[in-house]
């Protein structure tokens, strides 16, 4: 169904008792629309401060309080829904689910028409609760706020796409949907400016704000703030980062690599990467097309205020360590390691699960053994949500979720942290029936409709396809 008032207004048992509709006599009830402008806009911000929807549906009420609050606009950070998260689209991208992870609210919406005419439009990422959306055919991109339905027109991508292939791999055919990994908003100007985070054989990032002609990519000057690799093409050097997730956090933009290093791209004065942790190890490899590393790092955006950003690191193996480290490591009663099973009878693989607390001011992280007992982490290769279980009691606390094409997802599903166990992953398929292949880091391939193994979905299942795939579940 369309996101309409009625649907807005549908979940008043997740709103706070001060937000709760009063029980009367809809006929005795009546608009006070004759309230003065400034305690009107005073309940606005209140409300805009809450959440963004609630903010919607106070000025639907009435014109007279349309009249005296600010109008939804396009990229202002005041009226981005943060606290929306995508968990599932129907076939052609049309319909969106979507999930309020501090309410628990749920709501589904259309995209407008005129985006949806001709089934063009495709979704390629996310960012701050808006839909990046590209035109399959001129690759414009645009972000769509699906609460506001507030629009953001900005140019084809096509050149900046191409950057990252290699000439000798360059045809002139549609350019594949999957070079689009990440997206990041940054307040450092305005109007604000939109990153692109592209990934092929190479990486860079787009930026462009709306208005501008063309985008622009990270120049070499830009990368060379940090030590990166260097590729060879078309007789040039290029460097580059090999990151693996994109947080914006309070208008500034931070992207991790692989061996957990926290680099934030600055706009202004001249766009660059600014290092903020130096935290890093040199073990990866090449398998194909994919980087296959023995190390894998996430950030994890808070939900509120209250909380610091998270970042959890992944060890496939522990051939980063001497032999006599991992002898010590193995002895000590509290460490980070996870036994998995083996083939082999009475031997083990061991794996290293770590959770820092992100502490940006002082340039560091903070070693943490859990993430409280009423908190959960969904890490994956698409998205990373932190959630409050006393909001959701059927998610564990404490626990770090896999999501379904993280790049360690391979052996185990979720880890419960208090104690180091693991549970097996949740079973999910092609739509033909046939089981979903389990790669390294398949959100960079077409694998078609996932579908869950069984219906009704659980909350978990909605959540790990959420963060690992781009278009969430397909209803």
């Amino acid at each position: 169904m369309k996101q309409t008032r009625s649907s807005l207004l549908a979940d008043d048992e997740d709103r706070p008792r001060w937000l709760k509709k009063r029980r009367c006599d809809l006929h005795q009830w009546r608009v006070p629309s004759d309230l003065p402008s400034e305690l009107t806009e005073d309940i606005a911000s209140r409300l805009l401060g809450y959440d963004v929807a609630e903010y919607l549906r106070f000025r639907a009420v009435c014109k007279a309080w349309r009249e005296c609050t600010p109008h939804p606009r396009e990229l202002d950070s005041r009226f981005r829904p943060l606290r929306w998260i995508l968990l599932s689209s129907t076939s052609g991208d049309m319909r969106c689910r979507f999930l309020n992870i501090a309410t628990g609210a749920c709501i589904q919406v259309d995209l407008p028409e005129e985006l949806a005419a001709g089934g063009q439009i495709q979704i390629e990422c996310r960012t701050e609760g808006l839909l990046v959306l590209r035109d399959k055919v001129t690759d414009a991109i645009r972000l769509l706020n699906p609460l506001t339905k507030a629009v953001t027109d900005l140019p084809p991508i096509t050149a900046a796409m191409a950057n990252v292939i290699p000439a000798e791999k360059r045809v002139h055919a549609e350019i594949p949907w999957s070079l689009i990994a990440y997206a990041g908003i940054s307040d450092e100007t305005s109007p604000p400016t939109v990153a692109i985070f592209l990934r092929d054989m190479r990486l860079n990032i787009a930026y462009a704000k709306p208005g501008d002609r063309h985008w622009k990519l990270l120049d070499d000057k830009a990368w060379s703030t940090f030590p990166s690799s260097i590729s060879r093409s078309d007789g040039q050097q290029l460097r580059y980062v090999n990151y693996l997730s994109v947080v914006t956090l309070r208008g500034r933009i931070y992207l991790v690599t692989y061996q957990g290093n926290i680099l934030k791209l600055s706009i202004r004065p001249r766009p660059q990467l600014i290092p903020i942790v130096k935290d890093q190890t040199k073990h990866s490899m090449w398998h194909g097309r994919v980087l296959c590393s023995n190390v894998v790092s996430y950030l994890v955006p808070p939900n509120d205020d209250d909380h610091r950003m998270l970042m959890v690191r992944y060890y496939g193996d522990l051939t980063h360590l001497t032999d006599h480290e991992q002898r010590c490591i193995k002895r000590r009663k509290k460490n980070d390691l996870i036994k998995l099973p083996s083939k082999s009878p009475c031997r083990y693989n061991w794996r290293i699960l770590q959770v820092f607390e992100v502490d940006i001011v002082r340039k560091k992280l903070v070693r943490v053994d859990g993430i409280a007992d009423d908190r959960a982490v969904f890490i994956g290769d698409v998205a990373c949500v932190s959630l409050s279980i006393d909001r959701f009691p059927s998610i564990l606390g404490n626990t770090v979720y896999l999501g379904m094409n993280s790049c360690c997802a391979v052996g185990f599903g979720l880890c419960h942290l208090k104690d180091r166990t693991v549970e097996p992953r949740l079973e999910h398929v092609l739509e033909s029936g046939r089981k979903a292949p389990l790669l390294v880091d398949i959100s960079l391939f077409h694998l078609g409709r996932i579908v869950p193994f069984a219906r009704p979905c659980t909350l978990e299942e909605y959540l790990v396809c959420s963060v690992g795939f781009k278009n969430g579940i397909k209803d």
